[in-house]
């Protein structure tokens, strides 16, 4: 009977209509020149030309191996030097590993739905095969399509997924939607009492589905927006918020929550905050969602939103110079004041002078911040003749060496001056970012061994020892794909801002034995800005 049902199910789902949207192409995956046929492996969203990987990068690997990495890489990064790096090594379209490699496929797709890459992800689905209908994969590019606010091409996920008598509870409960948003009460109920045959009830979803079909019960369930498929239901059944409504928020779920226009206030432009700050939105489109904020929203909007409104008022302005640096000096976690630094960037560039030399040094902090070295090097200069605090620079000074490369003499003069700069309440943490440069190559002479000895660098977490020795083998096989993945674990989610000294400079080192020199740079630029955890 249930199997009769299901396929009565899938039928209701192929009559749904798929013009609600207006957008529902199919984005076209990136392929790769070298590859001829794109799989749930080969499918990348990155051109060689725009970072991708070598395409035997899972070579030196083992599948199995493979799956439990990307199982453990985080839903998400504090450090976007981190998530740099894992998101350059999930886009990469790369040759299978030898094996079966099945359940890595699913693990990369899983991993790329965790982190909230709803564009990628839904690109690299479409040109993934016939990996595209396996159930796994299909929810993942299903939840993507939802985050994207294509409904049609959700739906479509959905139906295409090929499963057994037992589909996955989320597919029943996507495809009650589907039918609801159509209008079709019929199959919408249909594929509720599949979820009951299956012992996969949810009250919540019952009561959303009904309301957002047009019939909502006496007393409609609160807004819940833990995934995409809560979200779009909510919006759709216009559900109210209860309290504390994105506090168990996937980052997918913040960004549904951010694109959609019929989102509620505040919470939409407290999504489109946090989908920054974890880097899955452009500052453009941060700022487009900001700015639409009526006016009269006042209260429990995102620093950034505030600020935003003052630099828009006054854009190079005094003013808006204090609007920044007050953004950025409330920032007591680096991940605050990261994304900080790349929501203003464009802004700090176009000021003509700063408030004060503290704030002039919190400027330049924040250009490092986003790697643009030019940008740093002026601002650097500008808050030294602003008469910015000496100590404060240093570890900019350090910084700005880690990012253009700390060889040769230029690195042994930058250990010098980051000693000599430090004083003795900041030993430790200078000594930190001396073992930060020497791990990057910058020479270590007798002075500064010496200094090292008297200073050891203390605070911070060891690393995941497990991860650690694995990273380690990964380098000695030249196992590109799979160092940089373990890399991204080892680091964890708090990334080398909650590190102690040996545990970044291990990390560096062994990205560098890989050939991933620029994310070495970046870890080792972000763990200096960040300083010495506590």
């Amino acid at each position: 009977m249930v199997t009769r049902s299901f396929a009565l199910a899938l039928t209701a789902g192929v009559l749904l209509p798929v013009c609600a949207y207006a957008q529902t192409q199919e984005p076209a995956p990136i392929e790769q020149q070298q590859i001829s046929e794109l799989n749930a492996w080969t499918v990348g969203a990155l051109s060689r030309a725009n970072g991708a990987l070598p395409g035997d990068i899972w070579s030196r690997s083992d599948p199995a191996f493979l799956a439990l990495a990307f199982d453990r890489l985080p839903a998400v990064y504090e450090s976007p030097a981190t998530f740099a790096l894992a998101r350059r090594v999930l886009l990469s379209g790369a040759d299978a590993p030898r094996g079966d490699a099945d359940a890595a496929a699913r693990e990369r797709f899983e991993a790329l739905g965790k982190m909230g890459a709803a564009d990628e992800l839904a690109t690299m689905a479409s040109g993934a095969g016939r990996a595209s209908t396996d159930p796994a994969i299909a929810q993942y590019a299903a939840q993507a399509e939802l985050a994207r606010n294509q409904r049609a091409q959700a739906c479509n996920r959905g139906r295409a997924a090929t499963v057994g008598e037992q589909a996955p509870p989320f597919l029943l409960r996507l495809r009650a939607y589907c039918a609801a948003a159509a209008g079709d009460r019929a199959a919408s109920d249909l594929a509720l009492e599949l979820a009951r045959a299956q012992n996969a009830a949810d009250a919540w979803y019952t009561g959303a589905v009904a309301a957002a079909g047009g019939a909502p019960g006496a007393r409609p369930p609160a807004a819940r927006y833990d995934n995409s498929l809560a979200v779009q239901l909510s919006i759709a059944g216009q559900l109210r918020p209860g309290p504390n409504p994105l506090a168990n928020s996937s980052t997918l779920a913040l960004v549904a929550l951010a694109r959609n226009e019929q989102s509620p206030q505040p919470q939409r432009a407290q999504a489109a905050a946090l989908a920054f700050r974890r880097g899955v939105i452009s500052a453009s489109e941060a700022r487009t969602i900001l700015a639409a904020t009526p006016a009269e929203i006042t209260s429990a909007l995102p620093p950034v939103a505030t600020a935003l409104r003052r630099v828009t008022a006054a854009p190079g302005s005094i003013e808006a110079a204090g609007a920044i640096a007050g953004v950025l000096r409330q920032a007591t976690a680096y991940a605050d004041f990261a994304a900080a630094a790349r929501f203003f960037k464009a802004d700090i560039a176009a000021l003509q002078s700063a408030p004060d030399a503290a704030s002039a040094v919190l400027f330049a902090r924040a250009a490092l911040g986003t790697g643009d070295v030019q940008l740093g090097q002026r601002l650097v200069a500008s808050a030294r003749q602003a008469g910015g605090d000496e100590a404060a620079l240093a570890p900019l000074d350090a910084a700005l060496v880690a990012l253009t490369g700390a060889r040769n003499d230029q690195g042994s003069m930058a250990m010098q001056r980051r000693i000599d700069r430090a004083g003795a309440q900041q030993a430790r943490a200078a000594a930190r970012d001396v073992a930060i440069l020497a791990a990057l190559g910058a020479p270590m002479e007798g002075s500064v061994e010496a200094y090292l000895l008297a200073n050891p660098p203390q605070g911070g977490a060891r690393a995941e020892s497990g991860a650690m020795l694995a990273l380690a083998s990964a380098v000695e096989r030249g196992a590109i794909g799979e160092g940089a993945l373990l890399a991204a674990v080892a680091a964890g989610e708090g990334g080398p801002a909650r590190l102690d000294a040996e545990s970044v400079e291990r990390i560096i080192r062994a990205l560098r034995g890989l050939r991933l020199e620029d994310e070495a740079r970046r870890i080792a630029a972000e763990a200096i800005l960040a300083g010495a955890p506590g």
